[in-house]
């Protein structure tokens, strides 16, 4: 059986953007189950896995309990589930995630996440954006597998098989936003896309030594390096040798 190509999409900042669905959530959950309010402490959030940011929360509010941590969580995704419509309203697919989604599919890799959000927030998110329909939900992994994001790469591509698909290694792509999207990437042995389209600026993407670095997908160019490197890492060729038209 021939390998298959294997993208693995991030969700936030990456696919969509939420407009603070996410803050909202736990902060109605925060309020509920613990009785506090949100740390006005500055986190460092980004690509981390529900779970952690659970954890994170709750010490920076001052609640040392981490039978607390599945409890919030529970909450965070009824918080989602009794707003869901109002948070869908606010939820869109970034430029360019629709073209490069069908053009990769034309390609025939297969599409599948691998995200921190827990699996009923992230196929939410996904339906809210209109592209749930273009991925493949059993190649996956998500923060209610583990809290450890690197596992989740292991745990998608384990799916990957499972669901009758030959994995190679050099031609699985984590596509993402943060240095922790390069960091489960590389802990994996897989390459790594990242994009600009998050809160980290594409020179500091760049700095961090990913296969591609891209200020976003809105534009047909930086689109068609990603397609490009991609398929040259399908063919034996290195990706790299593509020269990124971000740096």
């Amino acid at each position: 059986m021939e390998p298959s190509t294997i993208v693995l999409w991030d969700i936030d900042g990456t696919l969509l953007r939420a407009a603070r669905a996410g803050t909202a959530s736990f902060t109605v959950a925060l309020a509920t189950v613990a009785k506090t309010e949100f740390p006005t402490k500055r986190l460092d959030l980004g690509g981390r896995t529900d779970p952690e940011i659970a954890a994170m929360v709750l010490a920076a509010a001052g609640v040392d309990d981490p039978a607390m941590v599945p409890l919030l969580l529970a909450e965070v995704e009824a918080e989602y589930e009794r707003h869901e419509e109002e948070f869908a309203a606010v939820t869109h697919a970034l430029d360019g995630v629709h073209e490069t989604i069908a053009a990769f599919a034309e390609q025939g890799v297969v599409q599948g996440v691998v995200t921190g959000n827990l699996q009923s927030v992230a196929t939410r998110k996904l339906r809210a954006a209109g592209v749930l329909d273009d991925l493949r939900l059993d190649v996956a992994g998500y923060g209610s597998d583990s809290n450890v994001r690197a596992d989740l790469v292991a745990l998608a591509l384990h799916r990957a098989e499972a669901a009758g698909l030959a994995v190679e290694l050099r031609q699985v792509w984590i596509i993402g936003d943060t240095r922790r999207d390069l960091a489960c990437a590389q802990a994996n042995g897989v390459r790594c896309a990242l994009v600009a389209t998050g809160t980290t600026p594409v020179d500091v993407l760049a700095a961090l030594g990913p296969d591609v670095a891209l200020e976003s997908l809105a534009e047909p160019a930086s689109r068609a390096e990603l397609l490009d490197a991609v398929a040259r890492s399908a063919s034996g060729h290195d990706p790299t040798e593509v020269s990124s038209a971000s740096r």
